[in-house]
């Protein structure tokens, strides 16, 4: 038996369903992302989760327990909120150690408790401190520490880090991912950043419009879409029409004008979706013929556009300190046999 269980869960406001039957198994110690465009149900399930919202319909389980007669206080879940929502008149270790007052817990342990799930976000030095004195960087692990010194069976993060800055943001991925690994406490992360899910879960549950429409671990998810709304969601690719003109277990041959191509994936009718990913695209000596139309230096990465017969492609490749091609030079353009890709509507 799964740790978390959700069965059914639905949440409807009026006659729109926020969440439309919703079936999730998470595993004891497992950090699952819940990913998608705003709207499509992410946030309102983790909420009803947490049970700051009631299910129109279905069922929460934790630890095998039904808890959705239990307030949200007894159900032994830590939350941290997109905004910190720290006490400013409350200096970091009285932030931190709040939620054990409230639950009666004697001063000694709750000092203790507070001192060692300080240390644990690296705030040791910070515990004096007010809010307005920290960074937002701080401020967050501040967040995360209230949440974790309640020792709760689950960890909830929704959108904990989009208030951040891009190079914050990054560092604060890697360090969350770590802290989780080290307590191994059982997290759902809600995020609308593709890049954020795939560097931290387990496993990414893609939603949309209130249904879980794809989910397995991050690099299953991101190679093996499955349709265009996941695939194009998942960052950048090409995604072109095709004709059907034969097919064998697990792969499909398409035509697109003269050109043919083998993908992987079963095509269900006579037309389908070619995917290809502009970072599984190389320049070669062999290959389909094409033009760059445009060339945008990313730092890391060159992104170019290169017209094709089949079609404009973005290919992305790595600047490796060598000479780029530039715009109106002519390149071939070839792929693995597993890049391309077959995706449903």
């Amino acid at each position: 038996m799964a740790f978390l269980e959700l069965t059914g869960l639905v949440k409807r406001y009026g006659t729109t369903a926020a969440v439309d039957g919703v079936d999730l198994a998470v595993e004891r110690g497992e950090f699952l992302s819940l990913l998608g465009p705003s709207g499509c149900g992410k946030s309102t399930t983790l909420m009803m989760i947490a049970g700051f919202v009631d299910p129109t319909a279905g069922r929460i389980a934790i630890g095998g327990r039904d808890v959705a007669n239990i307030r949200p206080n007894n159900r032994n879940i830590g939350v941290v909120f997109q905004s910190f929502a720290l006490f400013p008149h409350m200096t970091v270790a009285e932030n931190v150690g709040f939620g054990l007052e409230m639950r009666g817990v004697a001063a000694e342990e709750r000092a203790r408790r507070i001192a060692d799930t300080l240390a644990l976000v690296r705030l040791a030095d910070f515990a004096q401190r007010y809010p307005k004195q920290l960074s937002g960087g701080q401020q967050q692990r501040v967040a995360l520490a209230r949440a974790l010194v309640v020792q709760p069976d689950l960890l909830l993060l929704d959108e904990p880090m989009s208030s951040l800055d891009a190079k914050l943001r990054e560092e604060m991925r890697v360090e969350i991912r770590d802290i989780q690994r080290r307590v191994a406490i059982t997290t759902i992360l809600v995020t609308h950043d593709q890049s954020e899910a795939l560097l931290m879960a387990d496993r990414v549950a893609v939603m949309d419009r209130g249904r879980i429409v794809r989910i397995g671990r991050p690099y299953e998810v991101y190679e093996d879409p499955g349709s265009r709304f996941v695939c194009n969601f998942l960052g950048r690719t090409n995604l072109i029409p095709a004709a059907v003109i034969g097919r064998s277990p697990g792969r499909s041959r398409l035509r697109i004008g003269a050109v043919e191509i083998d993908a992987l994936g079963d095509a269900p009718s006579e037309r389908a979706t070619l995917s290809l990913r502009p970072e599984r695209l190389a320049f070669a000596e062999e290959g389909l013929p094409g033009k760059v139309e445009s060339c945008l230096f990313m730092g890391g990465q060159w992104l170019y556009r290169v017209g094709t017969a089949i079609g404009e492609l973005l290919v992305i490749r790595p600047n490796e300190g060598g000479k780029h091609v530039p715009e109106g030079g002519q390149v071939r353009v070839s792929w693995d046999a597993d890049a391309p890709r077959v995706v449903h509507e």
